[in-house]
């Protein structure tokens, strides 16, 4: 999809293996800037190259133009053609300092946060070029072309945001809660500072993220912030109802807890309890 003259959106479609024959559809959108040079903002699964390329070949372009790819996070639906991308390349990688670590080692982030079908999303490493390490960082690509990495903390440690300050668009990323989506987040009260910031941010008139069309009309960005920050206060009440300890073993609670939401028995599962337990930390 088009936005700009530079500013393209592509989906990328993929599967998570829950269990032996049993999968979940996802998609991710990532983000096709076609500017003096070519940039990526996410990668999408493994594999999601050949996707990427022959994209960029349908617009008149050639995949050796890709000169940077900027990480959101380091989740691996986000990172997961990032290595061969860079491999093909030979481009620049930007991503937060606080996502180093599983960016450049997924056998610790898979140690450290067990997805279902991990190695399925992503198979290799990648190295960081640029560390971001502070908040609203400005990089100025080319004429036209400036992007502000803004800090958004709560669904992962070094989660970025990205605002296009020319053409006044914002890549938020997996940072607005999808009501009755997966509850995936490692600190429920950065996440909702973070929700805060996009609502209140008045430097953006498009709203993109991962698993969302383009939001164009102010009344559409309200109503899935309102109800991002709804279904976060409804998890938040149903958590500390049924949950009464944070260091149990079983997934009792989350059961319990998914259940009162209404939400699928697949979310019965470790990311969810995670998420879950956040808020009471």
């Amino acid at each position: 999809m088009q936005l700009t003259d530079k500013i393209h959106m592509l989906q990328i479609d993929f599967e998570v293996a829950i269990a032996p024959g049993k999968v979940i559809p996802r998609f991710v959108n990532l983000l096709v800037i076609f500017g003096e040079k070519i940039k990526l903002i996410d990668t999408g699964v493994k594999d999601s190259e050949t996707i990427i390329f022959d994209y960029i070949q349908k617009q008149g372009r050639k995949a050796s133009e890709i000169d940077t790819i900027i990480l959101s996070h380091s989740h691996p639906d986000h990172i997961g053609s990032a290595a061969k991308i860079k491999e093909v390349t030979g481009c620049s990688v930007i991503a937060h300092k606080k996502e180093q670590h599983w960016i450049e080692s997924i056998e610790l982030q898979n140690q450290q946060r067990p997805v279902p079908g991990f190695f399925n999303l992503v198979n290799q490493s990648v190295g960081i070029d640029y560390l971001v390490c502070g908040n609203n960082e400005e990089i100025k690509f080319e004429n036209g072309l400036t992007v502000r990495l803004i800090e958004a903390p709560g669904h992962s440690a070094g989660s970025l945001n990205i605002l296009f300050v020319e053409d006044k668009i914002l890549f938020t990323a997996d940072s607005i809660p999808v009501k009755n989506d997966i509850p995936n987040y490692d600190n429920f009260t950065e996440l909702m500072k973070s929700l805060e910031n996009i609502k209140t941010n008045t430097e953006y008139d498009i709203l993109l993220s991962s698993w969302m069309p383009a939001l164009t009309r102010k009344e559409q960005i309200e109503k899935v912030l309102a109800e991002g920050e709804a279904y976060m206060r409804r998890i938040d009440y149903v958590v500390r109802k049924h949950y009464r300890e944070t260091d149990g073993t079983a997934l009792e609670y989350c059961k319990s807890a998914v259940e009162e939401l209404g939400l699928p028995l697949v979310f019965v599962n470790q990311i969810v309890d995670k998420a879950f337990k956040a808020h009471l930390q």
